[in-house]
């Protein structure tokens, strides 16, 4: 049995959507990565469509981007098409043990932002002045009240005219 295909191929507002003379379509949406990239796949096979041009057309980048889906498709398994999100590549700084050091030595000694972070470095705790400050503000902690009675660096000091 012979079937000749004659599909008009758009990508409009992330959709993929076939389209048959008759004006019948096809559409899959971005959540339907799956799909599309099979369909990709198939009309790659059977048409002689430069493979980048096909790639874009299906809403991928490069025609490098269309040989390893394809080898995916062909050789691969259903996990190999699903979508991945990147993951970090390095484990979070910011952990529930930091957290404490930082509120803890706020409570306790007279440090600020840049002695906390230097302080726990000493500890073996890598971290930033920047994310000294983030947790202090994430818990109302940012700024430290003074005692009355000693002036701070911020108040104008009277001059002598």
């Amino acid at each position: 049995m012979q079937i000749t295909l004659h599909i008009h191929v758009q990508v409009k507002d992330g959709a993929l959507v076939l389209t048959a003379p008759s004006g019948k379509t096809v559409s899959f949406s971005k959540e339907q990565a799956v799909q599309q990239k099979i369909s990709m796949i198939i009309l790659g096979e059977l048409c002689d469509l430069p493979k980048r041009q096909l790639a874009v057309g299906f809403g991928f980048k490069t025609r490098k981007s269309y040989y390893d889906i394809r080898n995916a498709v062909l050789n691969g398994s259903l996990a190999d098409l699903l979508p991945k999100r990147p993951a970090p590549r390095t484990p979070p700084k910011r952990t529930q043990e930091v957290e404490a050091q930082i509120i803890r030595l706020r409570f306790e000694t007279d440090l600020n932002m840049y002695e906390i972070a230097e302080t726990l470095t000493h500890m073996g705790f890598n971290i930033s002045a920047r994310l000294v400050a983030q947790v202090l503000a994430d818990y109302g902690l940012a700024k430290k009240t003074r005692l009355t009675g000693i002036p701070s660096r911020a108040t104008p000091r009277p001059r002598g005219d």
